[in-house]
């Protein structure tokens, strides 16, 4: 809607989790590089925390972008709301396993079939649960410990990947062994205030923005990180409504005064 105006090519601010637009602060390496480890070096268990709007979600598709779909196949969950046969059949049918049988048995001993199939072929198994901690059963995060004993000479047949929110800490701890092993485990931490500015500047430059100043001031980049308190899609939010108020007012730069105006009337903020 503003992107002409701003000399854009399209919107910068998009809260869908396209990994372009992924700013890649330490705390965002990190995670990538501790997960990317976790699944190259085959140790079974991997686990991402932090609040919500860091960008858990982003991390985890640009982790999918790096494995070669050549030696890795990827379940992923993005609704870990399901019975224990449900999700034995929903990794079976991302597996392109056709089954109609229901009995659980049956459903772990295909699944482990194959995931043998898959090691002969040179592959292996990436199951990636997205927002983890709205699992409610101790059993479902038992029944994702039991799948990590589909083992073929000391090698895991899959690897697990975990994404949540911190309520999922507490309920790992209810299952420990589960818990332990997850052989990492990454606790993802906010933005600072120099790295929200980058991310800003970061987003509209992948998005065509070509003027070497950055159109927010940097009393405009304090704002939105204090209001966002470091987070990711927070900061985004208020940084795109900020550009479209600053269009409408003909405004060549957005500074810290409309920020607070934005942040008024922005749901969940109080300037």
């Amino acid at each position: 809607m503003y992107e002409q105006y701003w000399g854009l090519n399209e919107a910068p601010f998009t809260l869908t989790p396209d990994p372009r637009f992924l700013y890649m602060s330490r705390a965002h390496e990190d995670a990538l590089m501790m997960l990317h480890y976790a699944i190259a070096r085959n140790k079974g268990a991997a686990m991402l925390c932090g609040e919500i709007g860091l960008g858990k979600t982003t991390i985890s598709r640009k982790l999918l972008e790096m494995l070669d779909p050549v030696e890795y196949r990827i379940v992923l969950i993005v609704n870990p709301i399901l019975t224990p046969t449900q999700m034995l059949q929903e990794i079976l049918s991302q597996l392109d396993v056709t089954t109609n049988s229901r009995n659980r048995q049956v459903l772990v001993q295909q699944l482990h079939l194959t995931l043998i199939e898959n090691y002969d072929r040179g592959r292996r198994v990436v199951l990636m649960i997205d927002e983890a901690h709205l699992i409610r059963s101790t059993n479902r995060f038992e029944e994702l410990r039991l799948l990590l004993n589909c083992q073929m000479n000391d090698q895991f047949l899959l690897s697990l990947v975990l994404l949540g929110q911190k309520e999922l800490l507490p309920k790992l701890k209810k299952v420990p062994a589960l818990e332990q092993r997850l052989a990492v485990r990454h606790l993802i931490k906010p933005l600072d205030v120099l790295d929200t500015g980058e991310l800003i500047l970061f987003r509209l430059r992948v998005a065509g923005f070509k003027a070497e100043r950055s159109p927010f001031t940097p009393e405009a980049i304090h704002e939105i990180h204090r209001l966002s308190a470091g987070a990711p899609r927070v900061a985004i939010q208020l940084a795109d409504n900020a550009m479209l108020m600053a269009m409408a007012r003909k405004e060549k730069f957005v500074d810290g005064y409309l920020i607070n105006e934005i942040a008024q009337e922005f749901s969940g903020v109080a300037a």
